[in-house]
């Protein structure tokens, strides 16, 4: 085993990276760990690369950012010799151990060490101890526009409904959907009623013997809208909720009980 020789850098000599691994750095979680490395010091160098006669960050970018807030002048780090290749591959795996990503950032780390890293996924797999399974899905969820995962990343739609969701392929009908989604935060089976209701509508309108072709795209007609009951996670038509989203059965349960 090679034990990495610890360096002190100055900070001024320490440059981020051009492209930022993180979509965002929550300046709480900044302050933070600045405070614990005020009370305990920095425990875990940061990884730095020679460029340009100065050094550019590889991994420990929050520990950089925390050292800058307390004021200090230097930071413990390992230096290493990479190429632009192996700093992608370093950086992604790095990152993709930390706490509390977001879905975006975990699908853009898994990019990343595919498409700039060259990495197949069981290399990922094996980098990383993800399963295939699950580094094919966060690609495949790295695609959607940014607004979509946003959404996801604030828990506003789940994986499992934008899964369900995305077999709508016109673009229009699936941009209604996804907002009905996240404006009434439903389980996959009311998506999995909309798409349902999605397909039989398409059906209908490419066989109602006009002769017209496909239309650019299928807007809704007016029909029941189910969301999710807050107690039992079934479907429920929207016009019949109450101040939460129950069903009739969980609403008279709650009633009888005296807690409304």
């Amino acid at each position: 085993m090679v034990v990495e020789k610890i360096q002190v850098i100055k900070l001024d000599l320490i440059d981020r990276p051009a492209r930022m691994a993180r979509e965002t750095i929550d300046p709480e979680r900044i302050r933070e760990l600045a405070e614990s490395i005020r009370e305990v010091g920095q425990l875990q160098p940061v990884v730095v690369r020679p460029r340009n006669g100065r050094y550019e960050m590889v991994a420990g970018d929050r520990r950089f950012l925390a050292a800058k807030l307390l004021g200090l002048k230097e930071i413990k780090a390992v230096v290493r010799h990479l190429s632009d290749r192996d700093t992608v591959i370093v950086r992604g795996v790095e990152n993709l151990q930390r706490e509390n990503l977001t879905p975006s950032e975990e699908a853009l780390f898994y990019l990343s060490l595919k498409e700039e890293g060259g990495l197949s996924h069981g290399e990922i797999s094996r980098r990383t101890g993800k399963s295939k399974v699950t580094i094919t899905r966060m690609m495949w969820f790295a695609k959607f526009p940014e607004d979509v995962r946003h959404a996801v990343d604030r828990k506003e739609v789940s994986l499992n409904v934008l899964e369900v969701l995305a077999e709508v392929e016109d673009e229009t009908m699936f941009k209604y959907y996804f907002n009905m989604a996240a404006q009434n935060g439903i389980s996959p089976t009311v998506a999995r009623l909309w798409v349902d209701d999605y397909r039989k509508t398409k059906l209908g309108t490419y066989n109602n013997g006009d002769g017209g072709g496909r239309p650019d795209s299928i807007l809704p007609e007016v029909k029941p809208v189910f969301i999710t009951c807050d107690c039992c996670h079934s479907p429920i038509e929207l016009k019949n909720i109450r101040n939460i989203m129950v069903c009739g059965s969980c609403f008279t349960k709650v009633t009888k009980r005296g807690n409304v």
